[in-house]
């Protein structure tokens, strides 16, 4: 799987804001400090770290004065406004659709211990508190989903369909989540998502005063520097320097004096020495979305009805398993593998494409030949991530009765995959409005991989793998 467990420039643009996001920090060494968990043969000169701390008394105490509000509400309510801030045109058109907007919470707080929480891989998510969220606009407006109990239950009153189920949802829950404060999440938790520790705290100041929602807040910038995992998280990478990539954030927030809650949080992040720029196909230079969450109408402690956690469903409503969002973070173990529409061994659906230059291409013509399909998007990282794989093995394969193409689907912005390829200069095919052949697999979460073998039929289906991986499933599928 192209696995970035990261604050990655593209990725970011899906889960940022999630308490669900794929983060894995170490503290940050002392300024000029080596990292002792690297060997000796690969630490080469280690540049030594320049940053001046700066904490301010005054901004300190109101910090800490808002984290201790947040700990003692025992429920709050509240409408929260996502905005994706970028100073690059590119970002918003790889937004993943209906990403920004508002969305009510519900929130009653539920004392529990650290194992009532689900794990995912390498996160936690809050499962045992109970969560009301109701989508105010977007594709999904007036959708609800209801975490209570350990439970899930998602109603789209749009597509008049339901799914519920318990924590193997947690990654549905995660995204639905993305615009949940991450103020509530962390400063609640007394053990974050940072399994080696907090980084590094480097600079808090006051900054000045804003209105917010009528009221007045202080604003508070706080600057924190660590580690940022850009691998696999095994042991034998994570102690090669090479994997690992310092990243600053700078967190703004806005803290109302009338109760001493945030009601505005914007995160920036900056991250030196990518190893993911060559590897994983993230940009050099490019600029991660800056997540603006706004809190709107924020009442703590208010009179809550449980009867809201346990919503019926409506009659004449469907239910069906979870859509996985089109999106998808993690590796094998990590993420839901697909249960699609196609098993192996099924014939291929045919189709007809037109490809990146205008011309229509069939599965018929193809036949004989082993055909890798990738279903991407612009606005998807992981997808992003693994298109220099993709690029690879069109280059390796070449002459080897062998197709690599892209599958373009789930995009909001019908030039956008043209853009992009002309833009990274790929030369592999690429297939436009890939909606109905994903329809036809049944293809939910993004990217996902389809090798079809020279009869026509399906031969493996992956959400992802690494180069390795796709070139002995390949050779497989050619030496038949």
């Amino acid at each position: 799987m192209f696995k970035i467990h990261t604050l990655a420039v593209i990725a970011l643009c899906a889960i940022a804001t999630s308490p669900l996001r794929a983060q894995q920090y170490v503290p940050a060494q002392p300024i000029g400090a080596a990292d002792s968990s690297v060997p000796a043969s690969k630490k080469g000169a280690q540049p030594k770290r320049s940053v001046e701390r700066t904490i301010d008394a005054d901004a300190k105490a109101i910090y800490d004065k808002a984290i201790a509000a947040t700990k003692a509400a025992k429920s709050l309510e509240f409408t929260a406004d996502l905005s994706m801030i970028s100073d690059d045109p590119d970002v918003k058109t790889m937004q993943p659709p209906g990403l920004e907007g508002k969305t009510k919470f519900t929130v009653q707080f539920i004392d529990s211990k650290p194992d009532a929480r689900a794990p995912v891989g390498a996160m936690d998510l809050p499962l045992s508190d109970s969560i009301r969220i109701e989508r105010l606009d977007g594709p999904n407006k007036d959708s609800i989903m209801v975490i209570h109990a350990g439970r899930v239950l998602h109603i789209n009153n749009f597509k008049r369909t339901y799914s519920e189920g318990g924590a193997k949802y947690a990654m549905l829950v995660g995204m639905a989540m993305r615009m949940y404060p991450e103020w509530i999440h962390s400063w609640r938790d007394s053990s974050p998502n940072m399994p080696d520790g907090q980084p590094e705290l480097i600079s808090m100041k006051l900054t000045g005063t804003t209105l917010i929602d009528g009221l007045e807040c202080d604003v508070i910038k706080k600057v924190v520097m660590g580690v940022n995992m850009m691998q696999d998280g095994d042991e034998d990478v994570v102690k090669n320097s090479d994997a690992k990539s310092t990243v600053m954030i700078t967190e703004t927030i806005a803290i109302a004096r009338f109760d001493g809650l945030p009601r505005q949080q914007m995160y920036k992040f900056q991250m030196s020495n990518q190893p993911g720029d060559a590897a994983d196909g993230v940009a050099t230079g490019s600029s991660p979305p800056n997540p603006t969450i706004t809190v709107l109408g924020l009442k703590a402690d208010p009179k809550i009805d449980n009867a809201i956690f346990l919503p019926k469903v409506p009659e004449g409503f469907t239910k069906i398993e979870p859509e996985v969002p089109g999106f998808v973070m993690g590796g094998a173990g990590d993420a839901p593998q697909p249960k699609l529409a196609i098993k192996v061994g099924d014939p291929a659906p045919d189709f007809t494409l037109t490809s990146l230059d205008g011309k229509q291409v069939t599965l018929a013509s193809l036949r004989g030949k082993v055909v890798l399909l990738d279903f991407w998007a612009t606005w998807c990282g992981p997808c992003r991530a693994g298109m220099p794989t993709m690029e690879k093995l069109h280059n390796a394969y070449q002459g080897k009765n062998v197709v690599i193409l892209g599958v373009n689907t789930f995009e909001k912005n019908a030039d956008a995959a043209k853009s992009y390829f002309a833009k990274k200069k790929f030369t592999y095919g690429c297939l436009l409005n890939g909606d109905d052949l994903a329809k036809a697999y049944g293809v939910s979460g993004i990217p996902t991989l389809v090798i079809i073998d020279k009869e026509g039929k399906v031969a493996k289906i992956e959400m992802g793998l690494n180069d390795a991986g796709l070139r002995k499933l390949i050779d497989e599928a050619l030496a038949q």
